[in-house]
């Protein structure tokens, strides 16, 4: 996830609400058990404030059993989180039933800053109704929240739950968890009501075998001292009363396996790190409030390939059904590029090819594209080099114009650095001052100086009329580098 998140869950087994479904709504707490679940809290709480620094934390939410947010040390310890400089995001799951401004203030005068606050709220329709419901989200939204909102996808609940859509401010996010337990599958019809509603229901569909190697960026502590990778996963005793940061564990080589055959809910799948979940839902994609980028940029060998193709797919049609147009950035031709991503080229809207030498927007009645080609001069300086440094010469050409150069080598000679700045000094001086080289294992590529991925995402977004800032880009190599840094995108590779 590229920024590691916590997740808390207390000893509170107690909700306000009485859903038919829950076993939480059965149990009352006693006053000494609420005790409990408080100096659990605060005990994290100050550990958390201690340890977060050192351990890399920027990010926190309550996962608990029941309804923690009607209790006020929630809102302070989370405001007490959120003041903290290295805190980025903390925010809870809750059935939205607290007061909502009486909250917000006491939140804000224990130094909570609202910008940080993150809120999932559960729609229950046994419990409240939609135009309530809906009401207390305006007045999170209102009050500078950022929030998502969602229900279980029970079938009979279509009609009510397009209502709430309806009502529902359209900056938050609706989301429908599958529904478990149906003793069959959904109906087409149902799944085309449901995507219409959230766009991203699709991955719910989807089944993930778990992978405890997708999972090194998040934590789940437990306020009795156990962790977990996640909240399905197997419990580990690594320290007492929650304080489980001065174990100074590595997020690379965290001491437990995942004990599950597959992710089964979102907090699970939700924060691994290979299946477009960053793309979608920004760096702490567990809050599960989109990213809304206004264009994505997704490199192919290491991030497309490298994930899951299902939830690839699930991923590219989320973003469809936002109407948020995705673009390939590869240091491939477009050819090969369309050959290595022939199931999913439909849902993409042109791209950076060849390292940025050639740009395509095919985005509707705008249709673009541009190639930046080099100066020639330099091949026959190259053909010259090519016996005594083991490598033939690739061009890709267009109107007969050279846009890029591989000097391909076999698999078994990769270049090195030393060799690539040899051959590149074979070239005059006149040439190789408006060139640039780069290496990718057994090629060595060569470009127009100034032209990269970052200038392919410039120029493509000034087609577009947006922001570099306001487009999100995703890559797992230097040359990807530099048009994350554009972007605003620090985290590398979201296929894991």
């Amino acid at each position: 996830m590229g920024r590691r998140m916590v997740l808390y869950r207390g000893s509170l087994k107690s909700c306000n609400y009485h859903c038919s479904y829950c076993p939480f709504s059965k149990h009352r707490m006693a006053g000494r058990e609420l005790e409990k679940d408080r100096m659990q809290w605060e005990f994290f709480v100050q550990s958390y404030e201690k340890y977060t620094e050192a351990a890399g934390i920027h990010a926190l939410m309550v996962a608990p059993y029941g309804e923690a947010m009607l209790h006020p040390w929630y809102w302070e310890g989370l405001a007490r989180i959120s003041a903290l400089f290295e805190t980025e995001a903390a925010g809870a799951q809750t059935n939205l039933s607290f007061p909502v401004q009486e909250s917000l203030e006491l939140y804000k005068n224990m130094g909570g800053k609202i910008e940080k606050l993150r809120i999932w709220a559960t729609f229950h329709p046994e419990m409240v109704s939609g135009r309530d419901f809906a009401a207390s989200c305006r007045s999170l939204h209102e009050a500078g929240v950022m929030l998502c909102a969602g229900a279980v996808g029970v079938p009979e609940n279509i009609p009510l739950l397009k209502q709430l859509r309806r009502e529902l401010p359209p900056q938050i996010y609706l989301w429908i968890n599958r529904m478990d337990g149906m003793q069959r599958a959904y109906t087409p019809q149902e799944i085309q009501d449901f995507v219409s509603i959230d766009p991203y229901f699709s991955r719910e569909l989807l089944t993930h075998a778990a992978d405890a190697a997708q999972c090194r960026e998040r934590l789940f502590v437990e306020g009795n001292g156990n962790v977990r990778l996640c909240n399905i996963s197997r419990p580990e005793q690594l320290a007492r009363g929650g304080d489980a940061w001065d174990q100074k564990q590595d997020a690379d080589h965290l001491p437990f396996k995942c004990s599950r055959r597959q992710c089964t809910c979102y907090l699970a799948y939700g924060g691994r790190d290979n299946l477009m979940n960053q793309v979608l839902f920004g760096p702490y994609p567990l809050f599960r409030i989109p990213r809304r980028a206004k264009a994505v940029f997704l490199d192919i060998e290491g991030t497309l390939l490298a994930a899951e193709p299902g939830s690839v797919e699930a991923g590219l049609k989320a973003l469809a059904g936002e109407n948020i147009p995705v673009f390939f950035a590869t240091t491939l031709p477009y050819k090969d590029a369309v050959r290595r991503c022939m199931p999913i080229c439909r849902y993409f809207s042109g791209g950076i090819f060849a390292a940025g030498a050639h740009l395509r927007l095919m985005n509707g009645a705008r249709e673009k594209e541009y190639f930046h080609c080099l100066d020639e001069s330099c091949i026959p300086d190259l053909q010259s080099a090519a016996r005594r440094y083991h490598f033939r010469i690739l061009s890709c050409r267009s109107n007969g114009r050279c846009y890029k150069l591989t000097l391909l080598r076999a698999h078994r000679r990769p270049w090195d650095s030393v060799q690539a700045g040899e051959v590149f000094l074979q070239i005059p001086d006149s040439a190789r001052k408006n060139l640039r080289y780069f290496i990718e294992d057994n090629c060595l590529q060569i470009t127009a100086k100034g032209v990269d991925k970052a200038y392919g995402v410039q120029k493509i977004c000034a087609w577009l009329g947006i922001r570099p800032q306001e487009a999100y880009a995703a890559g797992d190599s230097s040359e990807d580098l530099c048009m994350m840094q554009m972007t605003g995108s620090s985290y590398t590779n979201p296929a894991g």
